[in-house]
């Protein structure tokens, strides 16, 4: 893709990427960019979508070669196949996934590009490369969205920017898409979008950014942030790769699934080809590429009402993104305690986070408190859990949201990062 039509597609998903344009000088491996876009395909240079934050856009080629699964299983080509799949999918007795997942392990290969979004506070990112120490941000925290969701989420508005609040106390942020979203590649979404790829995706950029392969800029310290399926890889990450993430804030998650099939139920998932009201972008894509067919689906799974800002629901719902099968039949293969594991750890989820919790995440007990201790059981004794008051699962597009962002940030700096 050349650089006029990575402009177009970028600002068709969001507008408040910056326009300026951007160099390629050598910077010395501080945190001031100094216009250093080393390591970016078709970099844009620009604020964040809340302001307080600049940041570098663009892609990354990644080369990934890592086990994944044999699905025995085409993409669904109408809606009655795809209904059907995700009904025999969450069968109690599901014979179906024990058919299609029978193929045993195949290798998962290629060289993909995706979409990241490296932001540094205003003040630091305007530094000169000769400025003093305080210039050096040792801490970069790497965002991992949910599914149907894209990297957006981290930055989502004035105010719910996450992405702003970081920066805000001094931290350096990645979000990015991940394969098969957004403005990342999107290859076969059955045998090549599987939750191994993701987590190798993540694993890649965590080595970018302690070795000084983006912007020139290099970090002491990698906190990795996941939200709802995001929340999963990041867990994942901690499980296979236990030395990658020096702490972690998983928000959107529990050691519980009973209430995932009823969200899956609620979105009434469809091929986003075939959706009338999917974004442009998703129409060329290939069955297999699955969204959610209403917005009353979004805010039964999402939401809860009226405790978010519409606006920023009205946002989600005209930028709605995709999850592949390949994603849903792999994704509880990495679920496994991180037990190698000894950093610090936050979980954070909605008091009302319907997909994880059934709408009450205090009932029967604190899932919060149930997650930390399932999943690590050698998190540092600095380790939290925070309930967000009125939430529903999109923290970040609550009223709340803001109060979130602020337990997230103070965690961190508790626990000296």
């Amino acid at each position: 893709m050349n650089s006029s039509a990575f402009l177009r597609m970028a600002y068709l998903f969001n507008p408040f990427i910056g326009l300026s344009s951007a160099t390629t000088t050598t910077t010395t491996a501080t945190c001031t960019t100094n216009n250093n876009t080393a390591g970016f395909t078709n970099p844009i240079i620009g604020p964040s979508t809340g302001g307080a934050s600049t940041c570098i856009s663009g892609t990354v080629p990644l080369t990934l070669n890592t086990t994944g699964l044999n699905i025995l299983y085409s993409a669904p080509q109408n809606q009655a196949a795809v209904t059907e799949s995700l009904v025999e999918l969450f069968q109690s007795d599901s014979a179906w996934v024990a058919q299609v997942t029978a193929g045993g392990p195949s290798v998962i290969s290629g060289t993909y590009d995706i979409f990241i979004k490296l932001c540094l506070p205003n003040n630091e990112s305007s530094s000169s490369s000769s400025s003093s120490s305080s210039s050096h941000i040792k801490t970069v925290q790497l965002l991992t969205h949910g599914a149907t969701l894209d990297h957006t989420y981290w930055d989502m508005a004035p105010g719910h920017s996450y992405v702003d609040a970081a920066s805000a106390a001094g931290y350096a942020t990645l979000s990015y898409d991940q394969l098969g979203v957004g403005l990342s590649a999107h290859p076969d979404p059955i045998q090549a979008v599987q939750a191994s790829s993701q987590v190798a995706i993540t694993h890649q950029l965590v080595s970018l950014l302690r070795s000084a392969q983006l912007a020139g800029l290099s970090f002491d310290h990698v906190v990795g942030v996941g939200h709802s399926a995001g929340s999963t890889l990041t867990q994942g990450i901690t499980t296979q790769h236990p030395s990658d993430l020096d702490a972690v804030i998983l928000s959107g998650t529990s050691a519980s699934a009973a209430s995932v099939a009823l969200t899956v139920a609620a979105f009434n998932l469809v091929n986003a080809n075939a959706d009338p009201a999917a974004p442009p972008q998703l129409k060329s894509l290939p069955a297999g590429f699955l969204t959610q067919q209403s917005a009353a689906g979004i805010q039964f799974a999402f939401y809860r009402y009226p405790n978010y800002d519409e606006a920023l629901f009205d946002q989600q719902v005209a930028n709605k993104q995709t999850n592949t099968l390949g994603v849903l039949l792999t994704l509880g293969g990495i679920v496994a305690p991180s037990t190698e594991f000894t950093g610090p750890v936050q979980i954070v989820n909605g008091q009302h986070d319907l997909v994880f919790c059934g709408g009450n995440c205090l009932y029967p007990t604190d899932q919060n408190v149930v997650a930390l201790q399932t999943f690590y059981p050698k998190a540092a004794k600095g380790s939290s859990t925070y309930i967000a008051a009125g939430a529903g699962h999109c923290i970040a597009a609550h009223k709340s949201g803001p109060d979130s962002f602020k337990e997230m940030i103070q965690f961190l700096q508790a626990n000296g990062l």
